[in-house]
């Protein structure tokens, strides 16, 4: 019998349990109807019919006694009505003895009314006519007492149907409410437990034991059919499990061998940060044996060595070092970068993926970092020798223009001016490349003191008053008097703003307009210069910013590509901020933020 089937005949048992509890209840739920009815039918309506009767018989009688009974409207309305009451009543006989008393109210009715109509042909006095009103009450009574009495009898029979009902009711009911409670608390189970079963074998296969086998009996069902096939998988599974463990095994080996020859520190965490692999290198560079770094927590190891805490601390797993480290190791200074990979596990069971731990990996870049110490040493002494014969050339070219040594002819005097301007952007870059060596080296030396905003810009703008001429560029500053002191490097500041201000005239056209402001933003003072230019494309917003780089492809502009790293290093050295805001076609606006004071 398959499960399909099992759960039908299920569901349909309980279906019968409903159908022959509502059944039962319909069936006494009528019992007690019927008695009911029986009651109104044949009593009540007796009833209704006698008072009716008796008040007709006593407006007749009071009409009699006043000498007021005549064949007018009203007693003929009341003498239609008790005869169609009695016509009715005689219809409606269900009681024994109640025929011969409405026969009897029927015949002394028939007098009562012949003595009131003729009074010619029968003798009538008042003593006559109470006598036959006295005999048709006496048959109206018998007829109320009899329907009443009936009631009483019908009512406690009714009654003892309805106690019968209920507890004929209650009894199928409880006994249907056992059953079918049997019945669920049972059948489930008959059903979910073969399925607990194969989910906790199927979680002990995933877990690794393929030992687990299902002792479901076959009974030609679904569950025997699937227990038949997870066996036969657990037994292929465990059949692959002792045929591969050898080469697994070999494979291990292997990768524990390349591991260990690798020139980069490697360091395992679990997502407990327990530590749960090293290779050589990274014990070397700890100063630990591996049989006292595996095993351990991140947390314990970090209390006992001071490298392994800046390597494995909570917020130093959550990104990669850009700052080189330098450790010296076989007493040597070496250079070492840190990278920290996170290891994502995926859940088959609850599809997803969860972090299994951190691999933290130390790449030796000790040739490298020692390559860019002497590139830098080189920039630094190329730029002095360079700065000399620089300032000999200048000083020799103001001597050539004093006319005491000579006049000279106007092809002489531009072509010692080309000079000149050609020999100053030769002496920017030298001092560019001056600035970046001294970044690049760690010596660069600030000065902070309090300055205020508006004497940087008067200086900057003052200094680029000669370029502003050349190219007849309006200048349109917002400085507010009341501005915030600054804590800045004056001339580090005044340096970036000349260059700023340097690009915007270079990148404007003749007669254009720049534009200089400062405003308080909560803690900081930001200045903003706007040029009319081309715009740069946002994609490379972040890029100019980098050394040796130029956006615009093209030799027109100048330029080496370092002003604008060497500004943003000297801005962010000051604890400041430094961006552009620009699209292509719209203007330049580069803006800087510094603390203030």
């Amino acid at each position: 019998m398959n499960t399909k089937t099992k759960l039908s005949i299920g569901i349909t048992f309980l279906f019968i349990l409903i159908i022959c509890m509502g059944g039962a209840s319909i069936y006494f739920i009528k019992v007690l109807a019927r008695d009911t009815g029986n009651i109104i039918k044949d009593n009540l309506v007796s009833l209704d019919y006698v008072q009716d009767m008796q008040k007709d018989i006593y407006l007749l009688n009071q009409d009699f006694v006043l000498h007021q009974f005549s064949k007018n409207t009203g007693d003929r309305n009341a003498m239609f009505d008790f005869e169609s009451k009695l016509q009715s009543e005689q219809g409606n006989i269900t009681e024994t003895g109640e025929k011969e008393a409405a026969d009897s109210l029927a015949i002394n009715y028939k007098n009562y009314i012949d003595a009131l109509t003729n009074p010619s042909r029968v003798a009538v006095d008042d003593k006559t006519v109470l006598k036959m009103t006295q005999a048709i009450s006496g048959n109206l009574i018998s007829i109320y007492n009899l329907n009443n009495k009936a009631i009483l009898r019908k009512n406690q029979l009714a009654s003892h149907s309805a106690s019968n009902a209920v507890f004929y009711i209650s009894l199928i009911g409880t006994i249907f409410f056992l059953v079918a409670f049997v019945f669920i608390l049972n059948f489930p189970g008959y059903i979910a437990d073969p399925i607990r079963n194969i989910s906790s074998k199927i979680r002990a296969i995933a877990d690794g034991d393929f030992n687990q086998r299902l002792e479901i009996d076959p009974r030609g069902d679904e569950f025997g059919l699937v227990a038949n096939s997870f066996n036969y998988l657990a037994r292929k599974l465990q059949e692959y499990k002792e045929s591969n463990i050898a080469e697994i095994t070999t494979q291990k080996t292997r990768i524990e061998s390349i591991v260990n020859s690798l020139d980069e520190g490697i360091i395992l965490l679990d997502e407990n940060n327990k530590i749960i692999a090293v290779n050589p290198l990274a014990t070397d560079l700890l100063g630990m044996t591996s049989e006292n770094l595996i095993g351990q927590t991140a947390t314990y190891i970090s209390e006992k060595n001071d490298l392994f805490k800046t390597l494995a601390s909570k917020s130093e797993l959550q990104e990669n070092e850009n700052t080189p480290l330098r450790i010296t190791y076989n007493n040597q200074e070496n250079y070492f970068q840190k990278y920290v990979h996170t290891i994502y596990n995926f859940n088959e069971w609850k599809q997803q993926t969860s972090p299994a731990g951190y691999l933290i990996v130390l790449k030796n870049i000790t040739e490298f970092k020692r390559l860019d110490i002497a590139k830098t040493n080189f920039m630094s002494t190329l730029s002095h020798e360079l700065k000399t014969p620089l300032s000999s050339i200048n000083l020799s070219l103001k001597l050539i223009q004093d006319e005491r040594i000579g006049k000279l002819s106007t092809e002489q005097t531009q072509l010692i001016e080309n000079i000149k301007v050609e020999s100053g952007r030769l002496l920017k870059y030298v001092n560019e490349l001056l600035d970046l060596s001294q970044i690049e080296s760690g010596n660069i030396k600030l000065n902070v003191i309090q300055n205020t905003p508006s004497a940087i810009i008067s200086q900057s703008l003052a200094a680029m008053k000669p370029a502003f001429d050349q190219k007849h560029i309006h200048i349109e500053t917002a400085v507010p008097d009341n501005l915030p002191m600054i804590n800045a490097d004056s001339e580090k500041t005044v340096w970036v703003m000349t260059n700023l201000l340097t690009n915007a005239t270079k990148f404007s056209q003749e007669g254009a307009t720049i534009y200089i402001s400062a405003a308080p933003k909560s803690k900081v003072v930001q200045f903003r210069v706007r040029d009319e230019g081309p715009g740069i494309d946002p994609q490379y917003h972040d890029k100019i910013f980098e050394r040796f780089v130029q956006v615009y492809g093209t030799d027109n502009y100048g330029g080496t590509g370092l002003g604008l790293a060497i500004a943003k290093d000297f801005i962010v050295a000051q604890g400041g901020t430094i961006w552009v805001e620009s699209a292509l076609g719209e203007g330049s606006t580069f803006v800087f933020e510094l603390p203030v004071a």
